[in-house]
């Protein structure tokens, strides 16, 4: 058996089928038995998720959970951070399936330095991947890889809460601030707070995760998107230092495309995706100022 060097953190609720799948992801990693663990933190599902976490079957590697009453992800991914063993911790989603050599590209990557290591995602290429899919990732507002460069150090805003590799101590010292209700930039703000410790993350593209969530249309995403704007109020609030990068930067260059998007339809032009794009900017500015959360529930 190899030491233990990865404790593998995934957050759930009510998604049982895609968390099997996860799962299953994991017991085929080329990574040596005993490499890593897996902690999943049950944040309040209602459907048959407890029950398959208390009796899983037969698993290659040790799992453990953890059960809380519907938190959120920050605080859910807090709890198993603070049963990991191994020195390093790595972050999935219940939606994000690592291919076989995520462990081992994570462990290669990082090595014996005090490092992040941000992985790539993509689309699941099981599910179908409608366009609006690819508007909004691997290079949309989703996931935006664009410019990032392999074994390159990357900005705190390019820091996602899925194949996310850091020091456990990092997790432990500078945790995910649990006031953020939900899974929309509470990553970017603790990227911020790595960043002024000077904790450096890079890029690695080898690894890859398969990230499996349908968008039929551009409706729900915009309901995140506001999440998402919310979430960056709350960040600024508490860091000054974010206000022009995460508000006042993203309201200029918004209020640009919207220029030139008007400009574009009187002249007949203009895609749908420019359309997309647009939406999702409205839609996280809205979020900053705080409208129609009366109306839009969690």
């Amino acid at each position: 058996m190899s030491p233990l060097r990865l404790s593998v953190v995934i957050p759930t609720r009510d998604r049982l089928q895609n968390l099997r799948l996860a799962l299953e992801a994991l017991a085929r990693q080329q990574a040596p038995p005993g490499t890593f663990e897996v902690l999943v933190a049950d944040d309040g599902s209602v459907d048959q998720t407890p029950a398959f976490l208390a009796d899983p079957g037969p698993l290659p590697f040790a799992l453990r959970c953890v059960r809380l009453t519907g938190t959120g992800p920050a605080r859910a991914r807090n709890r198993a951070v603070s049963l990991a063993s191994a020195p390093r911790v790595l972050l999935l989603g219940d939606d994000t399936f690592p291919r076989p050599d995520v462990v081992s590209a994570h462990l290669a990557a990082a090595g014996d330095r005090s490092l992040g290591v941000q992985g790539r995602v993509e689309w699941d290429p099981e599910a179908p991947v409608t366009p609006v899919m690819r508007f909004l990732a691997p290079e949309g507002p989703q996931f935006y890889f664009r410019g990032l460069k392999h074994g390159e150090e990357i900005p705190y805003t390019a820091h996602y809460g899925a194949n996310f590799s850091a020091p456990t101590a990092w997790f432990r010292e500078e945790p995910f601030d649990e006031s953020f209700p939900d899974a929309a930039f509470e990553d970017t703000e603790l990227g911020y707070r790595w960043r002024r410790r000077g904790w450096r993350a890079i890029y690695w593209q080898a690894g890859v995760c398969d990230h499996r969530h349908h968008y039929a249309s551009i409706g729900p995403f915009l309901a995140r998107q506001r999440k998402a704007g919310r979430g960056a109020r709350l960040a600024a609030r508490r860091h000054a230092g974010l206000v022009f990068e995460t508000i006042v930067k993203p309201a200029a260059i918004g209020s640009l495309f919207a220029v030139r998007y008007g400009l574009r339809r009187l002249a007949g032009g203009g895609s749908e995706t420019e359309r997309w794009d647009l939406q999702a900017r409205a839609a996280f500015l809205a979020g900053v100022l705080g409208l129609g959360q009366r109306t839009e529930g969690r």
